[in-house]
């Protein structure tokens, strides 16, 4: 599953690219996430409405903020109707099923545009 997780974390970049009013609000977020499904992740990097994905590893590879969850935690999160504890980032925070950790200022700022990012593969489903 943690492979399907990923998969899903790649397509990211190209869901985006089909929601364009998104990507508009997306214009001003410079943040770079660590996705983490169980112990395999990866980083999006989002500047100026653009997503990229690179990889988690390697020397000097740095993130603004880390989301961590099991698998099961972002499939459910990306269930067409998903419930109460799986339905947002924060309520899954909440619910003891998603670690975020480090810089709030560039998350908060934009939080509903990666709220928005990270829910698209529901839409896709």
């Amino acid at each position: 599953m943690t492979d399907q997780i990923i998969a899903t974390f790649t397509r990211l970049p190209a869901l985006l690219a089909g929601h364009p009013e998104i990507a508009r609000r997306a214009e001003r977020a410079r943040v770079v996430l660590l996705l983490e499904a169980g112990s395999q992740g990866l980083r999006l990097q989002l500047e100026k409405g653009q997503l990229s994905v690179l990889p988690a590893e390697g020397p000097m590879r740095g993130w603004d903020i880390a989301l961590r969850a099991a698998p099961v935690a972002w499939a459910d999160h990306w269930r067409a109707v998903p419930a109460p504890d799986a339905f947002d980032i924060l309520g899954m925070v909440r619910h003891g099923r998603m670690r975020i950790e480090g810089n709030f200022a560039p998350f908060m700022r934009h939080l509903q545009v990666l709220k928005d990012i990270l829910a698209l593969p529901r839409a896709a489903a």
